[in-house]
C-alpha cells in the first residue's frame, strides 16, 4: 500500500509540473523574452530596418564630409602647405597673423617692432627683437603688426601663411 501511495504521489507531482510548465509555454508571447523563437521573415525585416538606418546615416555623413571639403577648397593654397622662400641678407619677412615660418638654411633674427615677440613653438619661447632664430624651429607670428624675421645672411625659409618681403 505504501508503494502505491508513493507511485501515486510521484504521478501527481509530474502531472502538476506538466500543467504548470504547459501553461507557461502557452502564455508566452512569440518572439518575446519567454519565447525567443522567431521566424526568418521577422529576422529579415529587422535586418532591413537596420540597413535602412545605416544607409541614412551614411548619406548624412557623406553630405557633411562633402560640405567640409568644399569649404576647405575655398582656402588659398598658401595657407594649406609650406612654400620654400629665398631671402637675401638684409631683407625682412613681414608676416600675417598666424603665419608659420621655419628657417632651413642661413641666419636670421626676430623682427619685432613692439614689446611682445614672436613664438618659437619648437622651444616654447617668446623671441624678442634681434633674438637669433634657430634652424628647423617652428616660428609662429601671433599678430599682423609688422612682426617677422630679418635675414642676416642669405637664407631659405619654408612659410605657410601670408607674408611680404621688405628690402631695407
Amino acid at each position: 500500500m505504501k508503494k502505491k501511495m508513493y507511485i501515486l504521489g510521484i504521478g501527481l507531482a509530474f502531472i502538476a509540473g506538466g500543467l504548470i510548465f504547459g501553461s507557461n509555454i502557452l502564455s508566452a508571447n512569440p518572439g518575446g523574452a519567454e519565447d525567443p523563437l522567431v521566424t526568418r521573415s521577422y529576422v529579415e525585416m529587422r535586418i532591413g530596418e537596420a540597413l535602412q538606418q545605416a544607409t541614412a546615416q551614411q548619406v548624412n555623413t557623406d553630405a557633411i564630409l562633402n560640405e567640409v571639403l568644399a569649404n576647405i577648397g575655398g582656402l588659398s593654397g598658401n595657407t594649406m602647405s609650406f612654400s620654400p622662400v629665398h631671402v637675401n641678407a638684409g631683407q625682412t619677412i613681414l608676416a600675417g597673423e598666424g603665419t608659420e615660418i621655419i628657417l632651413r638654411s642661413g641666419n636670421a633674427t626676430a623682427h619685432v617692432p613692439g614689446p611682445d615677440g614672436v613664438v618659437n613653438a619648437s622651444a616654447g619661447l617668446d623671441l624678442d627683437h634681434g633674438h637669433p632664430i634657430s634652424r628647423n624651429h617652428l616660428i609662429i607670428i601671433p599678430r599682423e603688426d609688422g612682426r617677422g624675421i630679418r635675414a642676416t645672411t642669405d637664407a631659405w625659409f619654408i612659410i605657410r601663411g601670408d607674408f611680404t618681403i621688405q628690402t631695407q
